[in-house]
């Protein structure tokens, strides 16, 4: 059997692919997409190409359903009689018993990944089954440590730490955006204040990075002299409630899991 099997090549199961190929080699690996260009692309990079999500179940040992959770319901009719030796799902909100109660108990890893790991800086959470095999467990991790980081959690909080890791590329980018914005209106080049936010904000991430044990809000009092500029815009956004505002965020984004997980 191959060794991996991924069933979609969109932008997520594009880029687990593309880790995957940094420890295995092609022919270890199989690929169906519906889409006749992602199966030629595959073919030219020496992937086995199969023609169903059944016939590559049968191929593989472990399969990454890189699908949508509107489509997980399609996809448990089409694995059925086909159940591979283990799922890997990245399905938001979709639970691990809504794969055992369609297929058995199939053993099943979830994960949530986000979209910096097409670029190997991501942030992937994982949980799995009980009957999971030590050597998938450990294969699962390989993989996603392949593309940034990885923290293993308690299924029960996979939908809360959508709002971790999950969407909160989203939150980032509209901040930015949100602060481009404003900038330009106050006359300032887009190019370059889109440039200097982008730096700011990497810069930012690897100072939280590189001192993991130094409380947050240690780095928000450095910035923030007493009497001077920071200090006033943060207490802006203190009196405007933007920690509720983003509590009430995450809390939309986390019922939004929870209602897929119910819905299909």
């Amino acid at each position: 059997m191959k060794k991996l099997g991924i069933l979609g090549m969109g932008h997520m199961g594009g880029a687990i692919l593309k880790g995957s190929l940094t420890f295995l080699p092609p022919e270890e690996i199989g690929v169906y997409d519906p889409s006749s260009a992602k199966k030629e692309e595959a073919a030219s990079m020496g992937l086995a190409v199969y023609e169903s999500e059944s016939a590559l179940c049968d191929a593989c040992h472990m399969v990454l359903t890189a699908v949508r959770p509107q489509d997980i319901a399609g996809l448990l009719e089409n694995m059925k009689g086909h159940v591979p030796p283990c799922i890997l799902t990245i399905a938001a909100g979709i639970p691990i018993r809504r794969f055992t109660d369609a297929l058995g108990e199939v053993p099943v890893i979830r994960a949530m990944p986000n979209t910096p790991l097409q670029i190997g800086c991501g942030a992937v959470a994982l949980c799995h089954s009980d009957n999971c095999a030590r050597e998938d467990i450990l294969f699962a991790e390989t993989l996603f440590s392949k593309l940034g980081t990885v923290a293993w959690i308690d299924e029960s909080h996979m939908c809360d730490i959508i709002a971790v890791n999950g969407s909160t590329p989203a939150y980032f980018y509209y901040y930015i955006q949100c602060m481009l914005e404003d900038a330009v209106r106050r006359g300032i080049p887009e190019a370059d204040a889109r440039n200097l936010l982008v730096e700011t904000m990497i810069g930012s991430g690897l100072l939280l990075r590189n001192s993991p044990e130094k409380p947050i809000s240690k780095f928000v009092d450095e910035v923030c002299s007493k009497g001077g500029t920071t200090i006033e815009a943060i207490e802006v956004l203190k009196q405007s409630s933007f920690a509720e505002t983003i509590e009430r965020a995450d809390s939309a984004c986390i019922q939004r899991a929870e209602e897929l997980g119910r819905q299909y």
